[in-house]
């Protein structure tokens, strides 16, 4: 999934009216699991003046990345961040992984050749899901339509429950990603 869609996610499932350092550790956990991949964009982008080709089809498959990558998407890791929340009485922390948590269950079905390292430090496996969010041969199109629909959905929702025009104003840019992401992608891969 998108990052403005795990956003949304975890902010219709955890955040709450008047609990702004509740929602700053949910909106703050909700992109955690896709950090490495922002930082490795912005190295090889920006420093390394590489083009997106060559980041996502050779780049991102190399180390450090990959084991960066399957640490912040380790299931154990955020339920553990989450367990020990609850048990400490300690809600913000059980926020973060639980945000965290539901980033990384969400990506499980919807990553196919680009599956992450779930399960990490346990065992190196991936579960390649025969659903993609972006690629077409594995029902993109259709998967990215359901995000669109469902991420649209959940800013009706959070615009419903929190008035603030800075809230409002960033609804309407995590749903622009709808738009601008697909074709980011179209420009920077050629199609």
């Amino acid at each position: 999934m998108n990052t403005p869609t795990h956003l949304l996610v975890a902010a219709a499932a955890l955040a709450k009216r008047d609990a702004p350092v509740r929602n700053t550790a949910v909106v703050v956990a909700a992109v955690l699991p896709d950090l490495s991949i922002f930082v490795l964009y912005f190295w090889a982008r920006i420093v390394e003046r590489l083009p997106s080709r060559e980041i996502w089809r050779n780049v991102y498959w190399q180390e450090p990345w990959q084991t960066l990558s399957a640490i912040s998407n380790s299931i154990p890791l955020w339920l553990l961040v989450c367990v020990a929340g609850l048990l400490l009485r300690r809600p913000v922390v059980a926020v973060v992984g639980g945000a965290a948590l539901l980033h990384v269950l969400l990506d499980l079905p919807v990553h196919a050749s680009d599956a992450h390292v779930h399960f990490w430090p346990f065992t190196d496996w991936r579960f390649h899901s025969p659903l993609s969010y972006w690629d077409r041969s594995h029902f993109g199109n259709w998967v990215s339509l359901a995000e669109a629909v469902g991420g649209i959905a959940l800013t009706v929702i959070l615009a419903r429950r929190f008035q603030s025009l800075w809230v409002r104003a960033g609804l309407v840019l995590a749903c622009s990603a709808y738009v601008l992401v697909p074709a980011y992608f179209v420009y920077s891969l050629g199609g």
